[in-house]
């Protein structure tokens, strides 16, 4: 994964409580440079995906559609025995 991707995740898993991304807190989410989470803010912010301010960055709504777009599709590890379940039934 590229920073951009990674910092918007980390960016969306504090949008949820409610925080602005820090550097400092996107840092211990993310784990990369510092230098490398600037830069990926001004990018982000460049394409309009975040909302640069003195205290933090938060998400603009294209931003928070863009990061729910790339988070991992859940796993369903009942889905198959349900199946089962409801192939047996059926018959």
């Amino acid at each position: 994964m590229n920073d951009e991707t990674l910092v918007l995740g980390a960016m969306l898993r504090l949008a949820r409580r409610g925080l602005e991304g820090t550097v400092d807190e996107l840092f211990e989410r993310v784990g990369t440079d510092v230098s490398r989470i600037r830069s990926a803010l001004a990018r982000l912010d460049a394409a309009g995906l975040v909302e640069r301010r003195n205290t933090g960055a938060r998400l603009t709504m294209a931003g928070l559609a863009r990061s729910v777009a790339l988070r991992p599709a859940p796993t369903r590890a009942c889905g198959r025995a349900a199946g089962r379940k409801l192939g047996s039934h059926a018959a």
